[in-house]
């Protein structure tokens, strides 16, 4: 009897942050993206990007003891200490991204790169033909269990030419509607995508405000998420072994 009612217990602590509702408020402006995560109503953190760089800590440098051996190797190669390589971090990682998306915005002819982006694009081809795939896993298995009770999305934008200013305007509401029928499909939502566009017909110029509202289970996301990942690793898998197999083709056996 015990044992059952501590088993219960702890299936109890394991369902309850599992089936919990995880509610999701982003704000963005294309510069600064706030993700506020909460759940249970008291249990708040929020994500900011890009992260604000944090000042290191002083401390006063302290004087590591040497063993014997390292005295030694130090004496061979003339006083010079290794030292291990430096590890990745969030400013690396930031460079790197800020590199690749960095030039998809031709800042002279303040329009997009679109020959730059296509070459992106096929450069990452098989990477993001599988986090498609993940992804679409993903949206499946989250299907009609994400509630989005808030998607607005303000853009001003200009091209500086009149008639292209007009197409995109117009290019932007078709793939509007596009986007709200999948996001209608996908998710369970009232109002879906609100754009307010401000077209701005003399200067060239791209802003853009985003405020939504996402609400939904912690198990779904877990679920849907181990089943995603699950998937990208497979064709990672058969991509490797395609190419082991393509390489080996014709040769004779040891």
């Amino acid at each position: 009897m015990v044992a059952l009612i501590i088993i219960g217990i702890i299936a109890f602590v394991i369902a309850l942050p599992l089936w919990s509702t995880v509610t999701f408020e982003i704000a963005s402006n294309g510069k600064k993206t706030v993700i506020t995560a909460k759940m249970f109503g008291f249990i708040k953190h929020d994500f900011v990007f890009p992260s604000e760089p944090k000042e290191p800590k002083k401390s006063k440098p302290k004087k590591a003891k040497r063993s014997k051996k390292r005295k030694k190797s130090e004496s061979k190669d003339g006083g010079k200490s290794s030292e291990p390589e430096l590890q990745m971090t969030d400013s690396v990682s930031q460079d790197f991204i800020k590199r690749k998306l960095g030039p998809t915005w031709d800042s002279d002819a303040r329009w997009f790169d679109f020959e730059y982006i296509e070459n992106t694009l096929a450069e990452y081809k098989e990477l993001i033909k599988h986090g498609t795939s993940a992804l679409a896993v993903f949206l499946r298995h989250m299907s009609r269990k994400i509630r989005v009770s808030r998607l607005d999305l303000y853009i001003k934008f200009g091209t500086g030419a009149p008639d292209k200013t007009g197409i995109a305007y117009g290019a932007a509401h078709a793939a509007a509607g596009s986007l709200n029928a999948f996001i209608r499909s996908y998710f369970n939502t009232k109002t879906g995508l609100v754009l307010y566009l401000d077209p701005d017909y003399v200067n060239s110029c791209f802003e853009f405000e985003l405020g939504s509202i996402i609400k939904t289970r912690a198990a779904h996301v877990l679920h849907s998420a181990v089943a995603a990942l699950a998937r990208f690793i497979i064709n990672r898998i058969k991509l490797k072994g395609s190419v082991g197999n393509v390489g080996n083709f014709g040769q004779a056996p040891d």
